[in-house]
């Protein structure tokens, strides 16, 4: 009973926050637009959107989605379905090659380090392993994606071309997102049965320009984000695939459940993968911890329960276990680096770019300590009660500040995609500097504002719509289920976190696509009210039969 007191007052809170935080990300999506025209000083600008144009364009932008997905659902055919699936495929294929080959797009940054500490781990060089005269012994949350980024690199090295290795490694990655599109699909279809939502994904995923331009950027949010689409789609099928169908008050024995086994091994491989290749990730796997927990508790299955702690401890674990190997093979040690603390610090700060982005706070505190993370976490702490004081003297100042900061990272439709992929090894054809740097980055920026838009509006409604469910008590619904919402607190925990710590629009490409699945459900819902009220019978159901969860059903299973 306390159990299900629990799992109840667990869902209906979350339904209430994810109500109030969607709909604030669409409210301000729709008034504020923020980008950079000014690549050298990328400094973050504010701007008011134009409603005359951005609400039709939006609406113009939903109609020919609607129509699309209409297209492939209407014909109670599932070819016109896999056709759409192949066609969203080939195109991301055939644009992230045109950005590699044309875009010549090269690591830089941090991006670079990590791949040169990379390609002199694959020729044997160890002395990138080291306490002081090393970027890991300042970023050791790094060598994770520095061993990943080695294997692809002695991967590559086995083929006679004389071509550099992060070609290889962006070609890897087109095809890591394209499987972020399949597992992204196939967990709307288990948590929702629904062909119009699966389409209209299908529809965003290729129309989704930062997915696809991030393709070209050597760096841990591709990787990370495929690997968490796996362990989500695995997670989901044990939180709501029955592993038999049976008639109600039956029980039935049978063979161990290997194939269950196998599902829960992978989920787990592949979310302690992307905490590996993206420390950051921990976010969403914090999520998967609390939402397996209480579906372990609410549905007595101790399996879950023990899922979850093998979650937590193979997260924790991962990197320290990383960072061991590779001062085992090097014989040097690494540092234990910049302390969290000085992150936060700095999302307390002013930025020459926006409001709490890196200034350098963090990096000069720890190098002026000595690399001493003692004496840089008591600095942080005294930057954060000066901050602190000067919030309090001035509220006016701090709302503006955390606003400012907020609008900074998720009223960016780019997510900087221009900034992240800009560095280039030759020239750029024109129209690539145009979309870039030039006069196309304007339509860039105003399409992805658009797309932004429709973005939240979907993830809206689909929170309107569980609350209304809620009310009228509806328990088979799908959205009466806390793994329908997975996801979402991922992203929920995202913004929490990022309005903490040192913020940049790149870090919400992540939570961004998290949405996808749910903006595409959101604008399933509405698209089934709006034909329901003027057109009706002339589309299909938005929703077919959905599976009740498995945990729900009242056969028990031995």
């Amino acid at each position: 009973m306390v159990n299900r007191i629990l799992y109840t007052f667990s869902l209906r809170f979350v339904k209430i926050l994810l109500l109030i935080f969607t709909g604030v990300l669409f409210v301000t999506g729709l008034f504020y637009t923020c980008y950079s025209t000014d690549m050298e000083t990328q400094l973050v600008l504010f701007q008011w959107d134009a409603l005359l144009l951005t609400l039709p364009g939006t609406a113009l932008l939903c109609l020919l989605c609607f129509a699309a997905a209409a297209a492939a659902t209407g014909r109670n055919t599932p070819s016109a379905h896999r056709l759409l699936r192949f066609g969203v495929l080939t195109w991301c294929l055939l644009a992230g090659m045109l950005l590699i080959l044309f875009g010549k797009s090269v690591p830089a940054g941090d991006g670079y380090s990590v791949y040169r500490i990379a390609e002199q781990l694959a020729a044997g060089d160890t002395s990138v392993i080291h306490p002081t005269q090393s970027y890991l012994s300042y970023y050791p949350q790094q060598v994770g994606l520095a061993a990943f980024l080695e294997i692809l690199i002695r991967i590559w090295k086995l083929f006679p071309l004389d071509l550099p290795a992060y070609h290889f490694i962006k070609v890897v990655y087109l095809l890591l997102g394209c499987a972020v599109i399949l597992f992204q699909e196939q967990t709307i279809h288990l948590l929702w049965e629904d062909e119009q939502a699966e389409c209209l994904y299908l529809i965003l995923a290729g129309l989704n320009c930062p997915l696809l331009m991030y393709t070209s950027f050597v760096y841990g949010e591709i990787p990370s984000f495929a690997a968490l689409s796996a362990g989500f789609y695995l997670l989901t099928r044990l939180l709501v695939r029955p592993p038999v169908s049976l008639p109600p008050s039956k029980t039935v024995r049978y063979p161990f459940p290997y194939r269950t086994l196998f599902t829960a091994l992978g989920s787990l491989f592949f979310l302690v993968l992307s905490v590996m290749l993206r420390k950051n990730s921990l976010i969403f796997v914090i999520a998967a911890v609390l939402v397996a927990a209480l579906c372990g508790l609410r549905h007595r299955r101790p399996a879950l329960l023990l899922l979850a702690v093998l979650y937590t401890a193979g997260s924790l674990v991962i990197l320290p276990c990383v960072q061991k190997y590779d001062e085992y093979r090097s014989g040097s040690t690494i540092n234990s680096g910049v302390p969290a603390i000085s992150y936060f610090a700095m999302g307390m700060q002013e930025s020459s770019r926006a409001n709490g982005w890196y200034n350098g706070f963090n990096f000069e505190t720890y190098q002026n300590t000595g690399m001493d993370s003692t004496a840089t976490a008591a600095l942080s702490r005294e930057a954060i009660g000066e901050r602190l004081d000067t919030f309090r003297k001035n509220p006016g100042y701090a709302a503006e500040f955390y606003l400012k900061k907020y609008l900074s990272q998720w009223a960016d439709g780019t997510y900087a995609c221009r900034q992240a992929t800009l560095a280039t090894f030759g020239g750029r054809k024109p129209f690539f500097t145009s979309l870039y740097e030039g006069d196309y980055s304007k339509y860039l920026i105003s399409y992805c504002n658009l797309y932004q838009n429709l973005l939240y509006l979907g993830a809206f409604w689909f929170c309107l719509v569980s609350i209304r469910q809620g009310k009228r008590r509806s328990s088979s619904s799908p959205e009466e289920q806390l793994p329908a919402f997975l996801g979402l607190i991922g992203v929920l925990g995202g913004f929490l976190f990022h309005m903490l710590w040192e913020a940049n629009a790149r870090y919400i490409l992540p939570y961004g696509l998290a949405l996808l699945p749910y903006g595409a459900r959101g604008l399933s819902l509405l698209c089934g009210r709006l034909s329901n009220k003027f057109l009706p019978g002339k589309f299909p159901r938005s929703n077919k039969s959905h599976r009740p969860d498995a945990t729900d059903t009242q056969a028990t299973v031995k």
